[in-house]
């Protein structure tokens, strides 16, 4: 049976995930090597690959979802970091990112995840293109899917946002940084109104007590028998 990810296993795994990232920095400078400054400054001046939030969310999702029966889609990941503690904590996982610069160095994370752990590599899929039209036809969005949002700050078309929206009720749970999805939200007005226009659309939302201090998680289930 897979135990649990413990604080001492994820701080070895980070370890060794920045001194990945910082070879990556290193030898293809900040833009070229897909980065950009976001994870210049995690790299330079945070000094840890796993970000506060990345470290609470692996800990939430162990606390309440089973590894065997549930799969977790992380949905804008960036370079991966969050999949490679929910792979390497025994949770199958598929990452989406669009950007090819990112893609490119979120590879070269996973490689090197399959180089320490060829296990947790296997159960971490990363895959390139728009959320949510690139999972179309696949298992990925399901009942037994957590899909997780995490600093997603694109002003999305309209019928891009309608396919995002939609997709929240595809999944079983959906855990967001209200903060963050979509669109800035600074202000407490504009997350509670981001957050009841969820649950009139048939989401029930619960602030997420765990949440870093400049972040604003809920966890988000579609209401039974919501149109």
């Amino acid at each position: 049976m897979q135990r649990q990810a413990g604080s001492g296993d994820l701080a070895f795994l980070d370890g060794y995930l920045f001194r990945v990232m910082v070879q990556i920095l290193k030898s293809e400078g900040v833009n070229e090597s897909g980065l950009y400054n976001y994870y210049r400054a995690r790299v330079e001046e945070v000094g840890f690959a796993l970000s506060h939030y990345d470290r609470m969310l692996v800990d939430y999702v162990q606390a309440r979802f089973d590894r065997q029966s549930r799969r977790i889609v992380h949905a804008g990941t960036g370079l991966g970091t969050l999949p490679c503690a929910l792979a390497f904590a025994g949770y199958t996982v598929a990452a989406l990112e669009q950007d090819a610069g990112r893609i490119r160095a979120a590879s070269q994370v996973h490689a090197a995840l399959a180089d320490a752990w060829p296990a947790a590599a296997e159960r971490y899929q990363l895959i390139g293109g728009e959320f949510p039209t690139v999972l179309g036809g696949t298992p990925w969005l399901g009942p037994k899917t957590v899909l997780i949002f995490t600093n997603c700050v694109t002003t999305w078309p309209d019928e891009l946002n309608a396919k995002i929206m939609a997709s929240l009720k595809t999944c079983g749970d959906v855990i967001m940084d209200t903060r963050l999805f979509g669109q800035m939200r600074d202000t407490p007005d504009e997350r509670y109104a981001f957050v009841r226009q969820l649950e009139a659309q048939g989401i029930d939302a619960a602030p997420m007590a765990e949440s870093p201090p400049d972040a604003f998680y809920y966890h988000l289930k579609p209401t039974l028998g919501a149109p």
